[in-house]
């Protein structure tokens, strides 16, 4: 048999012991960074639960004014802040309320207006609690703005009523 054709046996040409070390080396490295990487990508800001932040009986509220929504995310606070000075009088929330501001899609067909999945800017200002807690329902405010223009598309305002959201 000619050369060309017999299986050499043993290591290939310049093949050298420490290359099965520094394999056996990248090999670890990368099992022990998958493994960090799976163990800690867990309850990071994407998994929040922004539903929870909503007032008592919103869904509700707004269900029975003919708004719609779905798909709430969170936003960054420069948005936030541009869509509060928008959206609400002289751009500030009430003393001791917190204001909410989500990424959304809404459907509104109410009286006079008519969007559907309409992209916009959920904005959530419940008025500060007051001294006499349940005494009365403390009003709501909901403002949809546009995420590039920044201009109210729809608002409306029911009192909070204790139901669930």
């Amino acid at each position: 048999m000619s050369p060309e054709y017999v299986r050499r046996s043993g290591r290939p040409p310049g093949f050298q012991p420490y290359h099965l070390v520094v394999g056996a080396v990248l090999g670890v490295a990368w099992i022990g960074v998958l493994a960090f990487v799976l163990a800690h990508g867990k309850k990071d800001g994407s998994s929040v639960d922004v539903y929870s932040e909503l007032p008592a009986g919103f869904t509700t509220s707004l269900q029975q004014q003919g708004v719609t929504y779905a798909g709430l995310s969170p936003v960054d606070d420069a948005t936030v802040r541009q869509a509060l000075s928008q959206a609400t009088t002289g751009g500030a929330a009430p003393a001791g309320s917190a204001p909410i501001v989500l990424r959304t899609s809404f459907s509104d067909h109410g009286a006079g207006a008519s969007f559907t999945d309409q992209p916009a800017l959920m904005v959530v200002v419940a008025d500060a609690p007051s001294a006499a807690a349940g005494t009365a329902p403390s009003p709501v405010f909901v403002a949809f703005v546009d995420p590039t223009t920044y201009k109210t598309l729809t608002t409306l305002t029911y009192d909070a009523s204790g139901g669930s959201g």
